[in-house]
């Protein structure tokens, strides 16, 4: 068993995991992540915003090829000390042989169950320890409270080099009011249960049906308009479908500018041109 939050499945994450198949093929045991809902940092801390949603975690988990993904409810278990709860679960629920944790694993109430701690349960209870070492990153240690700073920072391209491939929000399409069309640059707005991205615009991909558009993403509040909620709006570059409803993904790949109150429409309009046009020419020049 693999045990950790795993919030954004970072190449941290990525490691543990892979640790974890190599040993239950070596061993032939079944291979089984656990993780917690809600997030323990969010039971403890409402205002944190997280990587990715439970339903964004449990994709990210099944495309690795483990044979069997747990989601624990955490309300229950929030005030165990980690013995009772390695005993209780991985042990007489799960009959655990090999636990894989990060070398930054904290478990049981108030966080004090550590590493040292497993060790010493480890020969109680029978059960084989592999701690794997971080990852680095420019001599960084990647966590997942390090990527949410540097996401909720705009800093896109940092936190893609962390996470291992680019950075996704997903949703619906909903109605808008109608504005960007009429701006000429008509724009999709999600609903979304992602909430770490700050104001601002980027450069972003959008899956629908299952094929990728070049796009850019305002997050913000329009103050152009004076506008009185936190929306996400995509332009998507050479499309003029009806898509309300359908289900999206956004894939970020940097910030281009901070959201910025323009004195006209017209003054905006012009900003979204060099935007679309700031894209198009680094992608050319890329390419």
């Amino acid at each position: 068993m693999a045990v950790g939050n795993f919030d954004g499945f970072h190449l941290g994450h990525q490691r543990i995991v892979d640790t974890l198949k190599g040993i239950a093929a070596r061993e032939c045991l079944l291979s089984v992540i656990l993780t917690f809902t809600p997030n323990p940092r969010i039971y403890f801390n409402k205002d944190v915003h997280l990587i990715y949603t439970d339903t964004q975690k449990r994709r990210a988990l099944e495309a690795q090829g483990v044979e069997r993904i747990v989601f624990l409810d955490f309300v229950p278990i929030a005030g165990m000390n980690g013995e009772d709860f390695l005993r209780e679960f991985l042990i007489d629920r799960f009959h655990m042989k090999y636990m894989v944790v990060g070398e930054n694993f904290h478990f049981g109430r108030a966080r004090l169950g550590d590493i040292g701690s497993l060790q010493g349960l480890a020969g109680q209870y029978d059960f084989c320890l592999e701690v794997v070492k971080s990852r680095l990153l420019d001599a960084i240690r990647i966590s997942s409270s390090l990527i949410r700073d540097i996401l909720a920072g705009g800093q896109i391209e940092e936190a893609n080099r962390m996470l291992g491939r680019l950075y996704c929000i997903e949703g619906k399409v909903t109605a808008g009011d109608g504005v960007g069309r009429e701006l000429g640059f008509p724009t999709i707005n999600i609903q979304t249960e992602n909430t770490l991205l700050p104001e601002g615009v980027f450069q972003t991909k959008v899956e629908i049906d299952g094929e990728m558009h070049d796009s850019i993403t305002n997050i913000g509040f329009r103050p152009t308009f004076v506008g009185k909620e936190k929306r996400v709006e995509s332009h998507i570059f050479d499309f003029d479908r009806t898509v309300y409803d359908k289900a999206v993904r956004i894939f970020f790949e940097r910030k281009l500018r901070d959201e910025m109150r323009f004195v006209s429409g017209q003054d905006l309009v012009e900003q979204i041109k060099k935007d679309i046009e700031r894209v198009k020419v680094d992608k050319d020049a890329f390419f």
